[in-house]
C-alpha cells in the first residue's frame, strides 16, 4: 500500500475506504488534516489518511448549507429543517452528518430515512471496527 498521506481540511468530512472490510465511509478530518476520526467515541483513535484509500472531500453541514442556499433556496429550507430535527435526535455528531450527507447526496430530506442512513453508516462503521479490534487483540496474544 502507498504510504503517502493526504492532507484535507480540519472539520470537515471525508469518503475514505475502510480497510477491513472494503465499503466507503464518511470519515471527520482532524485538526492536524492527515488524520480523520471515523467514530465520535470519547476513546476514538484517528487513523492516517493514505491517499491509497482514494479520500475524497465531502465537505460539512456548513458547506453544504451554502452550496443549497445558493443552488436551491426549497432544498434549503428543508436541509434546515432536517438539520434542526436531527440536532435535537441526540446522536453524535459524525452520525448526524452522515445522516445529512445522505440527504444532501439523496436530494431527500424525509427525517425518518435520513437518520435511519446516518446509523446504518454508522453501525456499519463500528461492526468493522468490532472486526479490527479482535484482529489486534489476537495478534498481541500471539
Amino acid at each position: 500500500m502507498d504510504m503517502a498521506l493526504a492532507s484535507f481540511e480540519p472539520g470537515t468530512y471525508i469518503e475514505i475506504n475502510d480497510t477491513m472490510k472494503g465499503f466507503r465511509k464518511l470519515g471527520l478530518v482532524a485538526d492536524v488534516g492527515t488524520m480523520y476520526f471515523d467514530e465520535a467515541s470519547e476513546t476514538a483513535t484517528p487513523f492516517p489518511i493514505y491517499a491509497a484509500l482514494a479520500p475524497k472531500a465531502v465537505g460539512n453541514v456548513v458547506s453544504w448549507g451554502l452550496e443549497l442556499a445558493d443552488k436551491s433556496p426549497v432544498e434549503h429550507r428543508q436541509f434546515n429543517e432536517l438539520n434542526e430535527r436531527l440536532l435535537e435526535a441526540g446522536i453524535d455528531t459524525i452520525t448526524l452528518n452522515r445522516a445529512m450527507h445522505w440527504a444532501v447526496t439523496n436530494h431527500s430530506y424525509d427525517y425518518s430515512r435520513a437518520l435511519a442512513a446516518g446509523k446504518a453508516a454508522t453501525a456499519q462503521v463500528l461492526d468493522s471496527r468490532v472486526m479490527m479490534d479482535r484482529i489486534i487483540k489476537r495478534a498481541a496474544t500471539a
